[in-house]
């Protein structure tokens, strides 16, 4: 874990985002993540499939016209910009691999498409976000998938490091492999309280993604259902997981978090 994350921003382009609303539509996509970086994100995140719980599954057609109607802006305003994709499947994958991502972000662990850790493998310069969940979108809040035990945090590393097993028999080499705990994706609310709390714990296993941005857990307990209310509360989140090393932050709002963060070390001085 380092000590200053870099600032992944969420760029949804799924025309249905739980937190954006109208503003996550693909057309808009390429400059709502220009001004993102010009607010101070590191990396810009496109997500074209929503994997919210209950999520309406698209075909994987779909999401790629989606990515490909935003990147291809993207790209005429920011030629050089780093950027991440957020997918299940390696076509997906695939064509933000050839347009320039230097992240690939999957949900499902490697679950969903088998063929996703090689399509990352062969991009020499990418890197797979490996991101902790049970189940589908559809599913991951029943009852049979929160069961972790008595640890949590070490029961996720472990099915963490399965996964990551999984992408270097694929030809996917450690050090291109980061760590997401999986906020949000088939765990209860004090169960996510426990994860933030012992964020530390998941440095064992790498370089550590972290996106508590707007999550219903912060929610629940400030007694907030609109996810866009939850900004305060995400802001302190944030703030923790950076004092508490995380590598990379995922959020709505970097410039908040930017402002924020630069007051702490001021007063630190």
């Amino acid at each position: 874990m380092s000590d200053s994350p870099k600032i992944v921003a969420i760029v949804n382009v799924t025309g249905d985002s739980f937190s954006d609303s109208g503003y996550s539509a693909p057309e808009t996509g390429g400059a709502r993540a220009k001004s993102l970086l010009e607010s101070g994100a590191d990396i810009v995140e496109f997500g074209a499939e929503s994997t919210r719980p209950g999520a309406k599954i698209i075909p994987v057609e779909e999401e790629l016209a989606r990515l490909q109607t935003a990147i291809k802006a993207f790209r005429a305003l920011c030629p050089d910009a780093p950027f991440a994709v957020d997918t299940r499947n390696s076509v997906a994958a695939r064509f933000a691999l050839e347009k320039g991502a230097r992240y690939i972000s999957d949900v499902s662990m490697l679950r969903h498409d088998p063929a996703m850790a090689g399509v990352v493998a062969g991009a020499p310069e990418a890197e797979l976000v490996l991101c902790h969940s049970r189940g589908t979108p559809q599913n991951m809040r029943d009852e049979a998938f929160l069961n972790y035990g008595s640890d949590i945090v070490e029961t996720i590393c472990r099915e963490l490091e399965t996964a990551a097993q999984k992408a270097r028999s694929a030809g996917l080499p450690r050090e291109r492999i980061v760590f997401d705990p999986g906020f949000g994706f088939a765990k209860s609310v004090q169960q996510q309280w426990t994860m933030l709390c012992e964020i530390r714990r998941f440095a064992k296993l790498g370089r550590v993604f972290v996106g508590v941005s707007r999550k219903s857990f912060l929610g629940a307990l400030i007694g907030e259902n609109s996810p866009r209310c939850r900004a305060a509360a995400t802001l302190a989140a944030e703030l923790y997981l950076a004092r508490n090393g995380v590598d990379f932050l995922r959020t709505h709002d970097p410039k908040s978090f930017r402002d924020a963060r630069r007051v702490e070390e001021e007063l630190a001085k």
